[in-house]
């Protein structure tokens, strides 16, 4: 007999993957921005996304973004007068087209007077700091400028000026919402659609197999794709003997064998140096083939030519006195 416990929970899990957004297998422009090509192509593809579970947590976010969209509206102070309406909630725009096909989107918010896109994020303590430190990850700022570029196409609600994220915390006090924004940047909106479109040529020239094998798989934790590739080519190579969800288990490593001894090298005889000549003049040590031929002195030690023999200096003699003439005496 099944439980209270397992009819309660059975519910919410049946409305979680009923839910449209469960459902929907065509891309948009919240997935547009992925940075894993292998991730659109299978979007392109039309591929279902591999199970995963109940996804509480954006099931959270969904029920948040239904909630702000009743505030919101009963926000707006004109009474339904379309000219003095100030939030538009969940307008659907068309971003641009992929594959000659318009792709379209539910934009969260939209502030008439400062011509503002607004996107609801909900999320973890842990995102939260992250987005406040670093900025929203590349994905939802593309999201953003994709709904500012439908904005300002259909003209309807006046040209998009700036575009920001609401971070709303899902375990904390509103007090610790982040607001960021930045001014709108059409050439975000046109390289994602480019980026896009190239990618659908491919799948559309090679087929979804060759596209995936010129695509390197990823390495981001919220990609499903990715990561239930990686765990079977984990199983088909033999790293791992199980996988069970989550679960790892890996086989334990065989003992490796004993390192074999190397044979020992005797040392090597102790050999007598032989004893040194030096030369007599320098004190240098002498060549051996200078002492075979029984020289004690270097021949660069030899002077050239004998040295000439010291002057010896003569011992005065006294000075002779010349005769002196006298003239008179003729």
């Amino acid at each position: 007999m099944t439980s209270v416990e397992d009819l309660y929970l059975n519910v919410i899990k049946d409305g979680i993957t009923r839910h449209p957004r469960s459902l929907q297998k065509r891309i948009g422009p919240s997935e547009m921005g992925r940075p894993c090509d292998r991730w659109i192509l299978h979007k392109l593809n039309g591929d279902g996304e591999p199970d995963r579970g109940p996804a509480w947590k954006p099931a959270v976010g969904t029920a948040m973004h239904d909630q702000l969209e009743r505030w919101f509206d009963a926000a707006n102070r004109g009474g339904g007068d379309v000219d003095r309406t100030e939030w538009i909630t969940e307008w659907e725009v068309t971003v641009g087209q992929i594959g000659g096909q318009a792709i379209t989107g539910h934009s969260d918010l939209f502030h008439v007077p400062t011509g503002t896109v607004i996107d609801h994020k909900v999320v973890g303590p842990k995102q939260l700091s992250k987005y406040r430190l670093h900025g929203p990850s590349e994905q939802y700022r593309v999201q953003a400028h994709l709904y500012g570029k439908g904005f300002t196409d259909d003209g309807g609600w006046g040209p998009c000026r700036a575009v920001a994220i609401a971070f709303l915390p899902r375990d904390g006090e509103l007090s610790s919402a982040y607001f960021w924004s930045e001014p709108y940047n059409p050439h975000i909106a046109a390289e994602a659609l480019l980026r896009n479109n190239r990618l659908f040529t491919m799948l559309t020239v090679v087929g979804i197999d060759a596209a995936l094998a010129a695509s390197h798989l990823c390495d981001d934790q919220w990609c499903t794709w990715c990561r239930s590739e990686k765990r079977a080519q984990d199983r088909a190579a033999g790293a791992s003997l199980f996988d069970i969800g989550e679960l790892r288990v890996v086989p334990e490593r065989a003992a490796p064998a004993p390192v074999r001894a190397l044979p020992s090298v005797p040392a090597p005889a102790p050999q007598e140096r032989p004893i040194a000549h030096l030369c007599d003049d320098c004190g240098l040590p002498l060549a051996p083939s200078v002492v075979a031929d029984g020289h004690t002195i270097h021949p660069s030690c030899i002077p050239a030519f004998p040295p000439a023999p010291r002057p010896v200096q003569a011992a005065p003699q006294p000075a002779a006195i010349a005769p002196v003439i006298n003239l008179f005496d003729r």
